[in-house]
């Protein structure tokens, strides 16, 4: 197949470009910056359309030209979620494109209201908006947190506990800041597996149906988290108290009613449902899909000394 892949320069695009050429797929790539896709990748690329804006909507209709399937890769801005990823589907939709992946790798945002974790709703407005007037039918993919972000990866921002993230490797020792018990689990997900089953589920013999499809690399605490770590680097993790469920419930309240910027409390939030629980994945099965073997935290630690 002839899988565009927008936002292919972003960690997800690339890692589902790598994956899709491996399988035998041919890739193009459409972004603003050609200039950071790497170069082993670019050369293998059917074509690669450079856009100017998310809203250039002869690029998004060069790049949807004759292709059998679009894997969104954009990164998560609100913008980009809701008003570029419409005019990309409806630039596929003239394109005769069937099998369409939503920029997702989302925590199961199903399960909460809007507003209380407010980067997700524009992936809700955009699937409720295609549901309603869309030929196509979009797939989603529900993976839980990206590893990378939680540990603050290579080319990933900040979620640090100042910002209310919960891991710190500024300091020697490095800290997990934690709330609740700490034994809670989390779902969570490598950035290589989920570019790598954004690929392979775009092609499955059932993707033109769309739905959702809820898998993960791991499921750990972040007690089970700080062992592993600590075992595998041989490195002492220390552990900084910040309280019950209930406190954190309450300084996301505070930040709230503070009138701040929703993104000063965004990761707040973020763990608050991560630690209660809230997004805990079903791993229903979609048909015709079989994802590749995971990653497991300690080969991922193994990728990435740095951490």
């Amino acid at each position: 197949m002839l899988i565009l892949i927008a936002g292919i320069t972003g960690n997800i695009g690339q890692h589902a470009a790598r994956h899709a050429l491996t399988l035998g797929h041919q890739v193009r790539g459409l972004s603003r910056t050609p200039d950071k896709l790497d170069p082993s990748i670019m050369a293998r690329c059917e074509d690669f359309v450079c856009s100017t804006t998310y809203y250039d909507i002869a690029a998004l209709d060069q790049a949807c030209a004759g292709a059998d399937a679009v894997i969104c890769a954009y990164a998560g801005i609100p913008e980009l979620h809701l008003d570029g990823q419409l005019l990309l589907l409806r630039a596929a939709e003239r394109a005769g494109v069937r099998r369409f992946l939503a920029a997702s790798h989302n925590n199961d945002w199903r399960k909460i209201a809007m507003g209380e974790v407010p980067i997700y709703d524009p992936a809700r407005m955009f699937h409720v908006q295609a549901a309603l007037t869309s030929t196509i039918k979009p797939l989603h993919i529900l993976s839980g947190t990206f590893v990378d972000v939680l540990f603050g990866g290579e080319g990933q921002g900040n979620f640090t506990p100042e910002v209310g993230g919960v891991w710190d490797s500024r300091i020697d020792p490095p800290q997990l800041h934690i709330w609740g018990s700490g034994h809670e689990k989390w779902c969570l997900t490598t950035e290589e597996d989920g570019g790598k089953w954004a690929a392979e589920l775009v092609t499955s013999d059932n993707a033109e149906n769309g739905g959702f499809v809820l898998l993960c690399s791991m499921e750990l605490s972040l007690m089970e988290l700080k062992d592993t770590y600590e075992r595998f680097r041989g490195k002492e993790v220390r552990i900084i108290r910040r309280g019950t469920t209930r406190d954190l419930e309450k300084t996301v309240e505070e930040k709230k009613g503070a009138g701040s910027h929703w993104a000063d409390w965004l990761r707040y939030a973020f763990v608050l449902h991560c630690t209660k629980g809230t997004w805990a994945l079903s791993k229903d099965s979609f048909e015709g899909f079989h994802p590749s073997v995971p990653t497991s935290l300690e080969a991922w630690l193994e990728k990435n000394p740095k951490v």
